[in-house]
């Protein structure tokens, strides 16, 4: 898809992909040294995080890191606040699954939502993505409040080995487009 390390910036996150020497980091069990920020809440170090997907997948197609793992550093403070991601580069119907987490003493801030934007405006870029999907717990109710919101289409269940039961929802990039640009999102 791409051939350098990628980022986005929203109003209040600037993002970056990891490059493939922070991997290797992750890998040998240690943070990467941030120039320019920081990682007071140790994410992706302590918590769930999907690292232990990310690396493996990194280590099989190193150009996957352009978009696996998206670091998000709130710019009034210069801190890591969460990260976003791919599952896996779009499938042969252009359909791509995002991933995102802020860190605890984050949520509730909107955080969630603009980080979810910004990633998707930016994989919209690119005219392989047809598709977007988002899967969510059915106890998430925050989750599927921001989903229905985006006027994303129910498409049914699954069942996550480490999850549990998922909703799957999509919506195609030319309806997403539609619905952000009639709403004003970022």
């Amino acid at each position: 898809m791409l051939s350098d390390m990628s980022s986005f910036e929203t109003a209040r996150l600037s993002c970056r992909s990891l490059s493939l020497d922070e991997y290797q980091t992750y890998a040998s069990g240690l943070e990467p040294a941030w120039d320019g920020f920081s990682n007071p809440y140790k994410h992706l170090i302590e918590g769930p995080n999907p690292m232990r997907h990310r690396i493996p997948r990194v280590n099989a197609d190193p150009s996957f890191a352009e978009i696996g793992l998206f670091i998000a550093v709130e710019k009034a403070t210069r801190e890591i606040v969460g990260s976003s991601g791919f599952h896996d580069f779009p499938d042969a119907n252009g359909m791509i699954e995002i991933g995102y987490g802020i860190v605890p003493q984050k949520q509730n801030q909107g955080f969630g939502k603009e980080l979810l934007l910004g990633s998707w405006n930016w994989i919209s870029n690119f005219p392989e993505v047809k598709t977007l999907r988002y899967t969510v717990a059915p106890d998430n109710a925050p989750s599927i409040h921001v989903i229905k919101s985006l006027r994303f289409d129910f498409k049914g269940e699954q069942i996550d080995p480490e999850d549990g039961v998922e909703l799957i929802y999509e919506l195609e990039i030319e309806k997403y487009l539609k619905v952000v640009g009639a709403e004003g999102f970022d």
